[in-house]
């Protein structure tokens, strides 16, 4: 299922990179979460027990369950190729959230893309 979701306007001009090679683990599942990425180039597999539930491409985004509940890690992402990740950290998402209404919803419509595939494969 593709993240249908486009945070590319967010990241355009971002400074703030991490670069990964592909096979590069971002996080794995149990791991604390203080940030979640924006892909900028490239792709990063996100994964449940060594299934693959969601493959994020550039203008999608990962990573945000744990800054909306403070849990851990619920699954693994991996990158799928080089490519480029933009972090937010908790700090910057509230900022968003406040200043840009649109952000929260489009992290929403994310997240019940990726719940609506999840479903379906089930």
């Amino acid at each position: 299922m593709k993240n249908k979701t486009n945070f590319s306007l967010l990241v355009k001009n971002a400074e703030d990179v991490r670069n990964v090679t592909a096979g590069e683990v971002v996080f794995t599942a149990g791991d604390p979460g203080d940030t979640m990425y924006v892909v900028k180039s490239g792709e990063v597999e996100v994964c449940v027990d060594d299934q693959v539930i969601d493959v994020v491409t550039a203008g999608g985004m990962f990573g945000e369950m744990a800054l909306l509940d403070s849990g851990p890690r619920s699954a693994t992402a991996i990158a799928r190729s080089d490519g480029e990740l933009v972090p937010i950290n908790p700090k910057r998402f509230t900022f968003l959230v406040q200043q840009m209404p649109y952000f929260a919803l489009d992290v929403m419509r994310s997240l019940v893309a990726r719940l609506r595939g999840t479903n379906e494969n089930l």
